[in-house]
């Protein structure tokens, strides 16, 4: 199994926030030379050391996620579907409110 995608999605995300490859070593609590044959390939990333860069990184396992599949925005259905890890009352808030401002654009397009 390659790792490829997610190594290139977390290498994007430290890039995009102007991090150096020894920052992001000393977040994840390892040399830079590790961090370094992990962003090449060359050796595995341990989960302790990806939670800890997500983390860091100010960023989530969904934002991850959809960046390896190259899902540049998030669309409302997306954030429907994120919000499952909410309480079930703010869940049918959130939902119910992304759906009006769906359905309100939807019946603009259409005018």
């Amino acid at each position: 199994m390659s790792y490829e995608p997610l190594i290139n999605a977390i290498k994007k995300r430290r890039e995009a926030a102007g991090i150096s490859q020894m920052e992001a070593a000393k977040m994840a609590g390892m040399s830079l030379k590790t961090y370094q044959r992990i962003e090449n390939g060359s050796t595995d990333m341990k989960m302790s050391h990806y939670r800890t860069l997500v983390q860091n990184l100010k960023t989530t396992d969904l934002d991850i996620s959809l960046d390896m599949l190259g899902v540049d925005a998030a669309t409302p259905w997306d954030v429907a579907a994120a919000a499952r890890t909410l309480t079930p009352e703010v869940r049918n808030v959130l939902v119910s409110l992304i759906m009006m401002i769906y359905r309100d654009k939807d019946n603009d397009l259409r005018k």
